[in-house]
């Protein structure tokens, strides 16, 4: 043996706890706790809310529609109507309610055309074009 040999080996690495049955309890531990919770149901508020007839009625007043059937006639209030009266409708629907929307319905199989006249016809009545919506039927 030489001088300065050694006779154990040293273990650089450091050892290292083995934490599978910790976290085994720690996940027993949780759904124990999970398991007799007790969930407390807290009574909220009541909204008192209208009826759905007061509603649609109240919509219906407010609602200005116009049918742009098949046949690319114009209606309103089940009513056939000239393009020339539409201005005149839109206009007394607007001193009733300022804030009126318009509804353009058109039929699919009708004029492109003529729902255009009939929105440039509410457009001449004073309606403004945020409160004109197109549809189809």
């Amino acid at each position: 043996m030489a001088l300065g040999e050694n006779r154990f080996e040293i273990d650089d690495s450091d050892p290292e706890p083995d934490l599978s049955p910790m976290i085994d309890c720690v996940f027993i531990l949780l759904i124990f706790f999970i398991v007799t919770a007790t969930f407390v149901e807290e009574d909220g508020f009541q909204v008192n809310r209208p009826e759905d007839s007061a509603a649609a009625q109240a919509n219906d007043n407010q609602t200005l529609v116009l049918v742009v059937n098949k046949d690319s006639g114009v209606e309103h209030d089940g009513r056939t109507v000239t393009l020339e009266a539409i201005p005149g409708i839109v206009q007394s629907q607007l001193q009733a309610e300022e804030k009126s929307p318009i509804i353009i319905q058109s039929d699919p199989k009708s004029r492109h055309g003529v729902t255009m006249q009939v929105q440039n016809a509410c457009l001449e009545g004073g309606a403004k074009p945020t409160k004109i919506t197109l549809t189809d039927s």
